[in-house]
Order: C-alpha cells, then sequence, then structure tokens
C-alpha cells in the first residue's frame, strides 16, 4: 500500500477542451431552467376563485334563459289555447250567420207575401170608393149632404136610395189656404160606386160643377199608372181601345208592362 504525502494535494487528471465545453453547456441549461422554475411561470394559471365565478356566471345563464325558455313555452301555449278558443267562436259565429241569413231569407219572403196581402185589401176596400177634385170648400159645410145632392143630381133614378147607398163622406188631408182638398167617397155597395163611375165621365154636371172624379187608387197603383200613360195616351191617339184596370194597363185588351 503506497503513502500519500499529505503536504501536496492530490494530482487532477486533466480533460480534453471538448469535454470542458459539453459540461459548461450542461451546466448553463440546468441553471436556466432552475431560474426558470423559481421565476414561475410565463401566464399566471386560473384561480380556484375566478373558476368558481365563470362556473356560477354560466350557470347563472343557463338558469336564466331556461326562465325564459319556459316563459316563451308558457306564453305560446297561452296563445295556442286562444287561437283555438277563437277558431272554435268564429265556427259558431258562422253557423249563427248562416241560420240568421236562412231565417232573413224566410222573413223576407214572409214580408214581401204580408205586403202583397196588405195591398190587396186596400186595393179590395178602395174599389169601393170614389175621389171628387176641384169642388169649392167652404167653412162650415155639411160635405156629406153636398155629396149625396150632388150624386142625385148625376143619377137623378138612384135619387131616392142615394143617401144609404153613400157610407162615408170627407175631405183628405189637413186644410190649406188657396188649396181645395180632395173628397173621398165610400159606397155601401161596388155596384152602385161602378154605376156613378161611368156616368160620371159624361155627366153634364161635372163640366158645371168645374169637378172631376177619379177612382182611388194606392200609392203603388198610382205610380204604376204613372209609368205606363205614355203608352196610355199613345196608343189613344192612334185610335186604339187604352185604358187602366187597378194597376195595370192595356191596349187593344193586351195588357202592357213598364219600360225597364
Amino acid at each position: 500500500m503506497k503513502k500519500h504525502n499529505s503536504g501536496k494535494p492530490p494530482a487532477q487528471k486533466s480533460l480534453p477542451f471538448e469535454s470542458c465545453v459539453k459540461t459548461s453547456e450542461h451546466d448553463y441549461v440546468d441553471m436556466a431552467n432552475v431560474s426558470k422554475n423559481k421565476r414561475g411561470p410565463t401566464t399566471p394559471a386560473e384561480t380556484p376563485e375566478k373558476t368558481h365565478l365563470e362556473k356560477k356566471t354560466k350557470d347563472d345563464r343557463m338558469e336564466e334563459f331556461s326562465t325564459q325558455l319556459q316563459q316563451h313555452s308558457s306564453m305560446l301555449a297561452s296563445i295556442a289555447k286562444s287561437v283555438q278558443f277563437n277558431a272554435e267562436e268564429l265556427k259558431e259565429c258562422k253557423t249563427k250567420i248562416k241560420h240568421l241569413e236562412k231565417k232573413v231569407e224566410t222573413l223576407t219572403k214572409e214580408n214581401e207575401d204580408m205586403r202583397g196581402r196588405v195591398l190587396n185589401n186596400d186595393r179590395y176596400k178602395r174599389r169601393r170608393c170614389l175621389r171628387i177634385k176641384g169642388k169649392k170648400e167652404t167653412a162650415n159645410e155639411n160635405i156629406r149632404a153636398e155629396v149625396v145632392e150632388l150624386l142625385r143630381r148625376i143619377a137623378p133614378d138612384l135619387a131616392v136610395k142615394m143617401d144609404e147607398a153613400v157610407d162615408v163622406v170627407h175631405r183628405v188631408g189637413r186644410r190649406m189656404d188657396n188649396r181645395q182638398r180632395q173628397i173621398i167617397i165610400l159606397f155601401v155597395r161596388r155596384a152602385v160606386r161602378d154605376d156613378i163611375w161611368r156616368r160620371t165621365k159624361t155627366s153634364p154636371i161635372c163640366k158645371e160643377e168645374g169637378i172631376r172624379f177619379t177612382e182611388d187608387l194606392t200609392q203603388e197603383d198610382w205610380r204604376s199608372r204613372q209609368a205606363l200613360w205614355p203608352k196610355i195616351d199613345q196608343a189613344r191617339k192612334e185610335g186604339k181601345a187604352a185604358g187602366f184596370r187597378g194597376p195595370f194597363g192595356f191596349i187593344e185588351g193586351k195588357r202592357i208592362m213598364e219600360d225597364t
């Protein structure tokens, strides 16, 4: 066993230059890593508090979205229910309208039929009436007695029964200055009325008194005659037999119609 000289340090072996360089580079890299580890990461890591807040915010948004979705769903359900209710109401209204249309149609027909019946009844009653136009009106006149006496002069052969043949006599409308109101005569029998009506057309008494007898027509019949009068007048000028029967006009026995 060799003894070492305690006074001299042990001899060190010389290393090649390349080995020294590599060792130096390795040590530098390790020191850099240690320095980097001491400074910490370049970007700070997420803290637990921040992560919790972000999670809470997401949960709140989801909850808010869920609440809004439920509200919208409830609104849509309510709208759908209202639409269904309105559709049912509309269907019911359409049914009622159809029913009312049929009812109105029926009532219209019934009204027209009733109007026709009333008009015919009015015409029938007026067939026993005559009107006098042009007779002067005086104060405190006894118009019935004056008309009966006038009819006796027109039909002397009926003078005895004339008072009984005449039912009602009166003037028509309100009293007006400078205007002679017409007189309406209601006979008991239509046969007497028709006889007097024929005689007045050629009676000289009417010309002496300046009066004229006419039929008692309804407004509808009067308008109808007014519309047909030009044709009747033209036919008479041509020498044709033309006249009226109630509201209807006839030329040579044929009924004529209004121009449309």
